[in-house]
């Protein structure tokens, strides 16, 4: 259901980062941050749901003073940013993360690897990528031999997150590759064209959002979701108003509530001026 503007009962907004809230220079413009601590101080809760890990997100839910827990690595983790506590952390069984690496392999594909272990990033693929990747999260990776040896020679762990980065003409060919072979034991999505993201089959910003949303004893009526790829399809689906930016592809539009004529930042803005006097 579409409210009219100014009419809103929403308590809680959720909004993605890359592709959303940010600009093409990753920062969050000064009339979106001033619009958002405006909202805040009349009462409204904003949070962060992204596929970034912790350490990456935080330095944005601090620029904009939020206290609501944020979910990051997309939907695997809630994190409390006041006390820098985990709230829920659902991981990639490591037997399907190197059933992923050995189909990579027995394939032929060359993407990128990087394999999300809490707030660390490992990956066996140094390139120049890599380095534009580090440094678009602002944190650094660690680098193995292999990704495939250390999960062998680490039984006792299970990343977070597994991400492979490849050429967009190959990403949703290789998606539905692994997910046609993995079927219902993984979540697979893309947030963005030339993204893989393999997560606990449970671990999607929806479900996390439901979980938050209860958790501050929110109906899903009473929040609105703002996002712009696949990955944010579970959460616009969950909330009560969906909404995607005007940069989302044209095949996912159907999911959300309303569409902005906005792109990134600007969509958000507009988003909350709509529902919100």
């Amino acid at each position: 259901m579409v409210m009219e503007a100014g009419m809103s009962s929403i308590r809680l907004v959720v909004m993605d980062l890359d592709g959303t809230l940010l600009d093409e220079k990753r920062t969050v413009p000064e009339p979106v941050r001033q619009r958002i601590n405006e909202l805040q101080q009349k009462g409204v809760l904003f949070t962060l749901a992204t596929g970034r890990l912790f350490p990456s997100a935080i330095r944005y839910a601090r620029q904009l003073s939020l206290h609501t827990p944020i979910i990051v690595c997309n939907g695997a983790m809630i994190r409390d940013i006041l006390e820098d506590r985990m709230l829920h952390h659902l991981t990639l069984n490591r037997e399907l993360a190197l059933e992923v690496l050995r189909l990579l392999k027995d394939r032929g594909h060359d993407a990128l690897r990087f394999s999300f272990y809490g707030d660390e990033v490992l990956t066996d693929t140094p390139h120049e990528q890599t380095e534009n990747y580090q440094q678009g999260l602002g944190v650094s990776f660690s680098n193995v031999a292999d990704l495939s040896e250390h999960l062998l020679q680490t039984p006792d762990e299970h990343p977070t997150m597994l991400v492979l980065m490849t050429d967009p003409a190959i990403t949703h060919p290789l998606t539905a590759e692994i997910a046609e072979k993995l079927g219902d034991s993984i979540f697979i999505t893309n947030s963005h064209d030339y993204f893989v993201e393999i997560l606990h089959p449970k671990a999607t910003k929806g479900e996390a959002l439901a979980q938050l949303a209860a958790s501050l004893s929110i109906p899903r009526e009473s929040v609105m979701a703002i996002g712009d790829n696949r990955n944010d399809l579970s959460m616009i689906r969950w909330a009560g108003q969906g909404v995607l930016v005007a940069n989302s592809p044209q095949e996912i539009r159907g999911d959300a509530d309303w569409v902005t004529s906005a792109s990134r930042s600007w969509g958000v803005l507009e988003a909350l001026n709509r529902y919100f006097d």
